[in-house]
């Protein structure tokens, strides 16, 4: 799938190819036609080149693999760039050598700058994973931080109170407030369940619009109702199925 990073990088890269060799032909459209042909070509080998080659074997460690292919990309690269120059020498320089200019008729000069694109491409696609591993790494951490919480702080009554995890039974919406309830007391805090329910550990699930259950707590279920000592909440129809299944990997 063709993302909007490399539609943008694409049409930058074909401007500026088109401003490149504008420098050396008769004109601006003629660069842009010129820039047009090369466009195929270039974004070819850089999508052989950065989602095949590294990923494949350079990444991996296997660097012979990775250099009889280069060097077969290399020359296929470089066979393509050479029809180019001949599409263009036919179609718009008219036959006439001179009309290619000096960069689109040396093909030395041709590959330098196709694989400075694909280089360049190459570049901003490793920024792009190294942030994606970033945020992956960082929401790991966050997990792994709310896995092991014990409790939670909520203000709740004017003051701040530390919540035992352990000790919730379920928790209720209340419009733009929530109700935990616990085996000993109730607390009601200023919060949207959606962004409560971001906050505890997979031990909890949300079994309703409304409903957040500590799994823990469950003493029964069918697949109207779940059961603590001597409460019961509804299960909601939308999360009925995801509900019912991870109850019964609970008790098993």
């Amino acid at each position: 799938m063709i993302t909007k990073r490399e539609v943008v990088f694409w049409l930058s890269t074909w401007v500026i190819l088109t401003l490149l060799f504008s420098s050396s032909l008769d004109s601006i459209i003629v660069s842009f036609y010129f820039a047009t042909i090369l466009m195929p070509v270039a974004i070819a080998t850089s999508m052989f080149f950065n989602r095949f080659l590294v990923p494949r074997f350079l990444l991996p460690g296997e660097r012979i693999k990775f250099s009889i292919y280069f060097f077969y990309m290399l020359i296929v690269s470089v066979y393509l760039e050479l029809l180019v120059m001949i599409l263009a020498f036919v179609i718009l320089a008219d036959y006439q050598f001179e009309g290619l200019g000096k960069i689109a008729g040396d093909i030395y000069l041709m590959t330098v700058i196709l694989y400075l694109v694909v280089l360049v491409e190459g570049l901003i696609l490793a920024i792009s994973r190294l942030k994606e591993k970033s945020l992956e790494i960082s929401d790991i951490k966050a997990k792994l931080e709310t896995e092991s919480r014990q409790s939670i702080s909520i203000r709740s009554n004017r003051k701040q109170v530390i919540v035992q995890l352990k000790e919730i039974l379920f928790i209720e919406s209340l419009g733009d407030y929530v109700q935990i309830h616990t085996s000993s007391e109730d607390y009601t805090t200023k919060e949207k369940i959606s962004s409560f329910e971001n906050r505890l550990p997979s031990s909890f699930i949300r079994v309703h619009r409304s409903f957040i259950i500590n799994k823990y707590q469950v003493s029964n279920f069918n697949k109207e109702e779940v059961f603590f000592e001597d409460r019961s909440i509804p299960i909601g129809r939308k999360y009925k199925k995801t509900s019912i299944e991870f109850l019964q990997h609970s008790t098993l």
